[in-house]
C-alpha cells in the first residue's frame, strides 16, 4: 500500500520525503482545498516535483475545488501546465473541471477527492466511465464496505488513516458558509464545527459536540490491506512539518513491518485519537466533548527537514573502471532500472610512485552524504600503478550524480501533450425560460396536495426520511403520483444524497412497486441506478454544480435538469443558465440543510430511538442562534441552518435568473404552511405585493461565497 503524505509547505515536503512517504500530495496558490496552507508558487510545484521524482516519490496535485464559470479556463489552463511539469495526478472535485480536462488533456491522471463524497459502490461506476482512475472515499466507511467497494471495482482506493476529521461527509457541508460566507467548497473552511454549542433537548459531556477526535489508524492497516486499498492518506496540509515527519516515520515503521513508537503520535499535534467508523461496532469514541488543549508539543523530526543530509536514498549498483590512457568510465544502475554511464574528462597517467587505490577510489566516489543515491554495491577495475587527481574522482562522483538525476526525471521532462480542438462554447438549452414553475419537496400525500392546490408546478416526493415509519419509504408515492395525473402535475422520487451499500438496494426495491413521472436524485450512485426507469432525471443540489460544464458532463450521463449550487450568487445562476445545455432550477424558500453526518448524538449517549419522538433537537451557539437537528431513519443526522431562506421580496430578480423552476423545501413543514407559502410565491411570481413575517436568510444569492 502507497503512504500519501500532506505537504503543505516546502519543509513539510521534505518531512514527509525523508521520513518514507511513498507519495505526497499539495496544493498551488490557487484552486486548492487548503486555501491557508502555504502552498507551492509555480516555481516551487517544479523544483517539488524534481526534489520528489528524484527520490522516487509521486507527487499529486491538489485542484478540488468548485470553480466558477470564469475560473474554468483559467483552472484547465494550469492543469495543463502541470501535466507539462510532471504531476503524477491531480485530486478534482469539480464536475466541469472533469469534463473538459478529459476532453482536453487525456493524458492526464485524474483522482477523485473525498469533496465529492464518494461513499458506495455504485458511485464509482460512474466515475469510471468519467475516466477517474483513484478515489478518495469517504471517511464515514468501515472496512466491509471498502472491501465490497474494492471488489466491484477496477479504479485505485485511497483511504484516510490518521489526522483530522470532518464531522460532515466531505463535500456536503455549508455550514461555514451559511455562518460566514467562507465556503469549504472553494477552500476557505472556517471549521464551525470546531465551536462550543449547547444541546437543547440531550443532556451531552461537553459544550464540543459536533468537533471530532483526530483518526488514526495505524493499528488496523492489516484490515485496510484485506480491502485491497491501494493508497494511506494522512490528513495535515496545515499541520507542521515535525508532526508530518513524526506520523510518516510511524506509518512508515508499520507498514513495512519494522518496530515502532506508536506513542510518538501523541508527541505531535491531536485532539485524542478515534478509529471513527473502520471497526462497525465499535464503541463510539469520535466526539472530542471538551475544549480543545493549548499544550505544546514537540516531536522529534527537525532533522530530516532542517539539515542538508539525505535520509532518503535511492539504491543503486556502481561500477568504476580505469586503465591507462583513459578517463574513469563509471556505470550506475538504480533499484529502479535507471542506467547510467558517465566518462571523466582527464585520462589516467603512471603514478610517479604507489598509485591510486581501490580503497581511496571507492571512498571519493561513495562521498554521497547529501545526495539521494546510496550505493549498495561498488566494483572496481583499477590498472595498477595508475595516477588520476582525487579532484578529478570528486568532479566525476558529481558528474555521475547531475546526469542521474537527470536520467530519472527524464520521463517527466519529456512529456507531451496531445493536440485536441476543445470546444469553446456549450450547445444552450433549447428549452426557452418563460414564468419559472414552483417544484416543492414534499414528505407526503397530504402536503403534495397542498402545494397542488396552491398552484405548484412539480412534486418532488421523499417520503418520510426523519420518520422509521412506515416501512416503505415510498407508501405514498402511487397515491401521490395519481392526484398529480389528475391536477396535470408531475411527480418525481426525491432520493438522498446519502445512500450507503445498504440502503441503495432496499429504496430501488421500494421505488419498483410504485408509480412516479422522475427522479430527483442526490448522488452518482443513485444517478447510476436511475436509468433502469427510462424516466426524466433531475439532480439535486448535492452535485455542487458550479459552472455550465458541470451541467453538460451531467446531461451526458442522462439528466434533463439540475439544481444550481446553494453557494451561488444570483448573477452566477443566471450566466449559469444562459450557458446552460439544459434547463436549471433552483431553492428559493425553506429550511436549508448546512450539514449531514453519520455521527449521531443520540447514539452516543445510548440509543433507544429517541429521535422518533417527532422534537428536533437545537445546537446554540455562542451568539444565541439555534440549529435544528434531526435525524433520518438511516440513522444520519442532519443540521439546519439557524434561519430558513426566503427569496419572496426579490421575485423580479429570481424571475430574471433564467431559472425554469423555483423550489420551496416543505420536507420538514405541515400541509398549512406549504399552501401558504406555494400561494404568496404564486401571486408574486403574478406580480401581486405579497410578504411574508418571521426572520430569514437570502442564503448567498446576493453575497456570495469566498
Amino acid at each position: 500500500m502507497e503512504l500519501l503524505a500532506p505537504a503543505g509547505s516546502w519543509d513539510a515536503l521534505r518531512a514527509a520525503v525523508e521520513n518514507g512517504a511513498d507519495a505526497v500530495y499539495l496544493g498551488g496558490k490557487s484552486y486548492s482545498a487548503r486555501a491557508s496552507a502555504a502552498n507551492f508558487s509555480p516555481d516551487e510545484l517544479k523544483e517539488a516535483l524534481d526534489y520528489c521524482h528524484i527520490r522516487g516519490v509521486k507527487v499529486y496535485v491538489t485542484a478540488n475545488t468548485l470553480l466558477r464559470e470564469d475560473e474554468l479556463h483559467g483552472a484547465v489552463s494550469y492543469l495543463r501546465d502541470l501535466y507539462r511539469w510532471g504531476v503524477d495526478a491531480v485530486i478534482v472535485q469539480d464536475l466541469g473541471l472533469i469534463r473538459r480536462v478529459r476532453e482536453e488533456i487525456p493524458q492526464l491522471e485524474l483522482h477523485a477527492s473525498t469533496q465529492m463524497t464518494v461513499h458506495n459502490t455504485l458511485d464509482l461506476k460512474v466515475l469510471e466511465r468519467l475516466g477517474i482512475t483513484r478515489v478518495v472515499l469517504a471517511r464515514e466507511l468501515s472496512a466491509e464496505v471498502i472491501k465490497e467497494i474494492a471488489g466491484s471495482t477496477r479504479l485505485e482506493l485511497e483511504v484516510f488513516v490518521h489526522g483530522a476529521l470532518c464531522i460532515c461527509y466531505s463535500g456536503q457541508c455549508l455550514m461555514s458558509s451559511l455562518i460566514g460566507g467562507r465556503s469549504g467548497n472553494r477552500g476557505q473552511c472556517a471549521q464551525p464545527c470546531r465551536q462550543p454549542y449547547q444541546v437543547q433537548g440531550l443532556s451531552v459531556p461537553g459544550e464540543y459536540a459536533l468537533s471530532p477526535k483526530d483518526l488514526n489508524l495505524v493499528s488496523h492497516l492489516d484490515l485496510l490491506q484485506d480491502a485491497s486499498v491501494a493508497s494511506l492518506k494522512i490528513e495535515g496540509r496545515l499541520k507542521g512539518p515535525d508532526y508530518v515527519g513524526v506520523v510518516v516515520r510511524t506509518y512508515r515503521g508499520a507498514l513495512d513491518g519494522k518496530r515502532y513508537e506508536k506513542g510518538d503520535l501523541g508527541t505531535v499535534f491531536n485532539r485524542g485519537f478515534t478509529s471513527a467508523y473502520l471497526v462497525e461496532k465499535a464503541k463510539p469514541d469520535l466526539i472530542t466533548y471538551l475544549p480543545p488543549t493549548r499544550e505544546e508539543r514537540v516531536g522529534s523530526a527537525l532533522e530530516t527537514y532542517r539539515s542538508p543530509k539525505a535520509f532518503r536514498k535511492v539504491k543503486g549498483h556502481l561500477w568504476a573502471n580505469l586503465s591507462l590512457g583513459h578517463p574513469l568510465e563509471l556505470n550506475l544502475v538504480d533499484e529502479d532500472g535507471h542506467h547510467v554511464q558517465i566518462f571523466g574528462s582527464i585520462p589516467a597517467d603512471r603514478a610517479k610512485s604507489g598509485g591510486l587505490s581501490a580503497e581511496l577510489v571507492g571512498e571519493k566516489l561513495l562521498r554521497l552524504g547529501n545526495d539521494p543515491l546510496e550505493v549498495v554495491e561498488l566494483q572496481t577495475e583499477l590498472d595498477p600503478g595508475l595516477h588520476l587527481p582525487v579532484s578529478e574522482l570528486n568532479q566525476v562522483r558529481r558528474d555521475l550524480v547531475s546526469h542521474w538525476e537527470r536520467v530519472r526525471l527524464a520521463p517527466y521532462k519529456e512529456r507531451r501533450l496531445f493536440e485536441v480542438e476543445a470546444a469553446t462554447k456549450l450547445p444552450r438549452s433549447e428549452v426557452q425560460p418563460g414564468d419559472p414553475l414552483l417544484a416543492v419537496t414534499v414528505a407526503d400525500r397530504q402536503s403534495a396536495q397542498a402545494a397542488m392546490d396552491a398552484g405548484a408546478g412539480l412534486i418532488y416526493f421523499s417520503g418520510p426520511i426523519y420518520r422509521r415509519t412506515p416501512k416503505d419509504l415510498f407508501a405514498e408515492l402511487t397515491e401521490t403520483w395519481a392526484l398529480g395525473q389528475e391536477r396535470g402535475v408531475p411527480v418525481f422520487a426525491h432520493l438522498e444524497r446519502i445512500t450507503e451499500n445498504h440502503v441503495l438496494p432496499q429504496v430501488f426495491d421500494q421505488l419498483k412497486g410504485h408509480r412516479f413521472d422522475g427522479l430527483l436524485l442526490g448522488n452518482f450512485a443513485s444517478l447510476h441506478l436511475a436509468s433502469q426507469f427510462q424516466l426524466p432525471i433531475h439532480a439535486d443540489w448535492s452535485f455542487n454544480v458550479f459552472n455550465s460544464w458541470a451541467v453538460d458532463l451531467l446531461a451526458r450521463q442522462g439528466v434533463s435538469l439540475v439544481t444550481a449550487s446553494l453557494e451561488l450568487q444570483l448573477s452566477q445562476i443566471k450566466l449559469l443558465c444562459q450557458e446552460s445545455p439544459i434547463p436549471m432550477g433552483m431553492i428559493v424558500h425553506g429550511p436549508l440543510e448546512s450539514m449531514v453526518t453519520k455521527h449521531c448524538m443520540f447514539r452516543d449517549q445510548g440509543c433507544q430511538y429517541q429521535c422518533q419522538n417527532g422534537q428536533p433537537l437545537h445546537l446554540v451557539d455562542k451568539k444565541g442562534f439555534q440549529f435544528p437537528v434531526y435525524f433520518d431513519r438511516w440513522c444520519n443526522m442532519h443540521i439546519f441552518n439557524s434561519r430558513e431562506l426566503s427569496l419572496l421580496g426579490h421575485i423580479e430578480q429570481v424571475r430574471a435568473s433564467g431559472a425554469h423552476y423555483l423550489r420551496i423545501e416543505g420536507r420538514l413543514k405541515q400541509p398549512e404552511w406549504i399552501n401558504a407559502v406555494v400561494d404568496l410565491y404564486k401571486r408574486g411570481l403574478a406580480g401581486e405585493e405579497v410578504q411574508i413575517q418571521g426572520e430569514f436568510t437570502k442564503g448567498h444569492y446576493f453575497r456570495g461565497v469566498l
